[in-house]
């Protein structure tokens, strides 16, 4: 069953922040290198998640580009841990996997340290190198679908996706964006209508927000975007600062599922599989936003 037959049937639920669940088990440095040097703590994650309820699990590979691993001198193994972080997801995700149940993997690509509308000395095909090591990676390793998340650019987005067309012309693509502290704007400070207009939107299949500081910000633009895509819509905040309840949490992502605004709901940054499990409620009371197909 793929990505498009489970958004029309169910809310999916993503997992929540990998990166916080290593960390607090005592992971330093760079956490992709964690995909060879210390699998089972991976692996383990991969499975709490899954256990709470994840449709969908992501690879740790979220920082797996040139730039980013350049910071630890690891820029050469870029396609490595990114297909050692999709292939090790991949095995877990198969165990959990039944036939009525799919569990899909998510092929995490990140924002890199780069913004190509800001920086003077990276160029766009500097960029597409960088994005193909991670995609090929991920792709090779047996993603189900590749995640652009944390998307700060849409001129690196549109890279991304360009990448990931050449190496694969029909993997789902699901691209979320953060959000500026001004309404209606992403990160970048465009307006999430000049955003969506700056995207290949035929070939996203799921486009929305993660990230951000917590859930009540992100419910605005949610129903903003909302009325200007029929694409599905998919949100996965932060915790927030300070870090807000599972339980609170969960309570302000059902009011965005009860107005059938979103298809897929998870957490970023902060969130354990503890609001996993809580959020596994709400999706399971709610049906999907209607996919309008044009």
């Amino acid at each position: 069953m793929n990505l498009e037959q489970l958004l029309g049937r169910k809310i999916l639920l993503l997992d929540g922040a990998l990166g916080t669940l290593l960390l607090s088990r005592g992971a330093k440095g760079a956490l992709e290198l964690l995909n060879v040097e210390q699998a089972d703590m991976v692996a383990a994650a991969h499975e709490e998640y899954l256990q709470a309820g994840a449709d969908i699990i992501t690879t740790n590979t979220v920082c797996a580009d040139a730039l980013c691993l350049a910071q630890y001198g690891l820029q050469e193994r870029s396609y490595e841990l990114a297909r050692a972080g999709a292939e090790l997801a991949r095995r877990v995700a198969d165990k959990y996997s039944t036939t009525e149940r799919p569990r899909l993997v998510a092929g995490s690509v990140g924002p890199t340290t780069r913004n190509l509308t800001l920086a003077n000395d990276t160029t766009a095909e500097q960029m597409a190198a960088v994005y193909a090591d991670v995609i090929r990676g991920l792709v090779d390793g047996g993603v189900d679908l590749i995640l652009v998340e944390s998307v700060m650019d849409a001129a690196n987005a549109k890279v991304a996706i360009e990448e990931c067309r050449k190496i694969n012309k029909d993997i789902p693509i699901i691209l979320s964006a953060v959000l500026s502290r001004i309404a209606g704007r992403v990160a970048s400070g465009a307006t999430i209508e000049k955003f969506l207009e700056d995207l290949p939107l035929d070939e996203i299949s799921v486009v929305g927000f993660n990230c951000t500081n917590g859930v009540k910000p992100m419910a605005d633009a949610v129903k903003m975007l909302s009325e200007k895509s029929p694409k599905p819509i998919v949100a996965y905040p932060a915790a927030g600062q300070p870090i807000v309840a599972a339980n609170h949490f969960a309570k302000e992502m059902e009011k965005m599922c009860r107005a059938g605004e979103l298809n897929i709901i998870g957490g970023c940054c902060g969130t354990t599989p503890e609001y996993i499990a809580q959020l596994a409620k709400v999706a399971e009371r709610w049906r999907p936003r209607k996919i309008v197909k044009k």
